[in-house]
Formats: C-alpha cells, sequence, structure tokens
C-alpha cells in the first residue's frame, strides 16, 4: 500500500487517511476482520454511485445531441469493470494497492477486484471531501479517453452483449419461442433475456429475430436507466 504515491496521482491529500487505508485493501487479499470487509464494502457501494453520477453529469454536458440510448451506451463503456481496470494500471494506481499485481491481472475472476477498489477509493475521496472533488478527480484520471472513448455504431447484438456485461458479466440469452409462416417464407419468433427481463423480437431468419429482440431489450433497459 502506497498511500504517498496514490495522492500523488490523484492530487488529493487525505485529511482521514484511515479512509483510504480501508479503500486500499482489498478483503480477499489478506485475512481482514468482518468490521474492516464491511468498510470496504461500504466504500466500493458508494463509489460506484459517485462515479456512476459524475459521469452521467458529465455525459449529460458534453454531449448534448446525444439522445438517450447513445448516452447510455457510452455511460456503460466508461463505468464498466475492464475500463476501471484499463484505468487503474494506465495510471498507476495499482501499483499503490496492498494486494500482488497478479491477483488483478490474472484472467481468474480474481481480476475484476482492482474495479473494486477503484471504486473504493472513489468513495473515500468522496467521504473524505465533496462530491466535486471526486467529481474532478474521476475526469482526470478517465482523461481524454471519457470524450474520445471508441464508439462505433455496433450491431443490436453487440451493444446489448456490452450492456449486459457492465451490469451482470453474464451474456443474453437468446431462445426460439415460435416459427410461422411457409418455408420459403418463414417468420421467427426470438426471446432474449437480461437479469429478470425478457424482450421478444420476430424475423425472417433466427439471425434477424435476434437481432430485432436485441433492439427491443436495449429501449427497454434505456428506460431503466
Amino acid at each position: 500500500m502506497n498511500i504517498k504515491k496514490l495522492q500523488q496521482i490523484i492530487s488529493y491529500n487525505f485529511k482521514e487517511i484511515t479512509l483510504i487505508s480501508c479503500a486500499l485493501c482489498h478483503p480477499g487479499g489478506a485475512k481482514y476482520n468482518r468490521s474492516l470487509a464491511k468498510s470496504f464494502e461500504r466504500l466500493e457501494f458508494l463509489g460506484d454511485r459517485v462515479l456512476g453520477l459524475a459521469i452521467s453529469e458529465f455525459l449529460y454536458e458534453n454531449f448534448p445531441t446525444d439522445p438517450e440510448g447513445e448516452l447510455a451506451i457510452r455511460f456503460s463503456i466508461l463505468v464498466s469493470t475492464n475500463f476501471l481496470i484499463n484505468i487503474a494500471k494506465k495510471t498507476s494506481i495499482i501499483e499503490c494497492l496492498a494486494i500482488p499485481k497478479d491477483f488483478f491481472i490474472s484472467p481468474s475472476k480474481n481480476s475484476s477486484s482492482i474495479a473494486d477498489m477503484m471504486e473504493a477509493i472513489l468513495g473515500a475521496v468522496f467521504l473524505d471531501s465533496n462530491f466535486e472533488t471526486a467529481k474532478e478527480i474521476i475526469i482526470k484520471l478517465w482523461g481524454n479517453d471519457i470524450k474520445n472513448v471508441i464508439h462505433k455504431k455496433k450491431d443490436a447484438k453487440t451493444q446489448l452483449q456490452e450492456i449486459s456485461q457492465s451490469v451482470t458479466s453474464h451474456l443474453p440469452v437468446y431462445r426460439l419461442i415460435n416459427m410461422k409462416g411457409e418455408a420459403h417464407n418463414p417468420v421467427f419468433e426470438m426471446e432474449v433475456r437480461v437479469l429478470d427481463k425478457c424482450a421478444t423480437g420476430f424475423g425472417n431468419s433466427k439471425k434477424s429475430a435476434e437481432h430485432n429482440a436485441a433492439e427491443n431489450m436495449i429501449q427497454l433497459l434505456n428506460k431503466k436507466i
């Protein structure tokens, strides 16, 4: 754990050192007592919300012509686990953590813990200062990526997969519900499920029906974001 280096990276000096000390020690990497583990999880919970609001506000202010769906996709990329891991490596924050680096960069499920710690750090900053300070640090750390994140127009299934994985880490599940029409001109009805939500789509092939279902699911999810 290197608090001094972290403070230099984020250009912020903590008044309450115990807050950032807790954020820099993941419960999975050491023998934590229950109270310390609980404190870390609470910081992570808070930091996730601070990050979400900061990115949402930034996107709303800086992309005034983007419709809700476009903002939602940008948002899902910028707060995703992989994006947080990349920020930690790019800024060298990963070197400040009290856990061996291979705990984060291995292909195992524990690699997501680096994202947990990034959120815990943001939660600590918020509690030690205020939302505006936390937002300034987020904008600084995200740098040009926050505006220049690759945002090519992708097909609906790809978009839905990215949105789903950013929220649940699971892929959307498709299944055939029905097939009507003549053999030379069939109409397929496909269902897609994400979390506890489902949407259906129609098409002259299973593939086109899946794309239609994905489009309808994205519209449904956007109403909930």
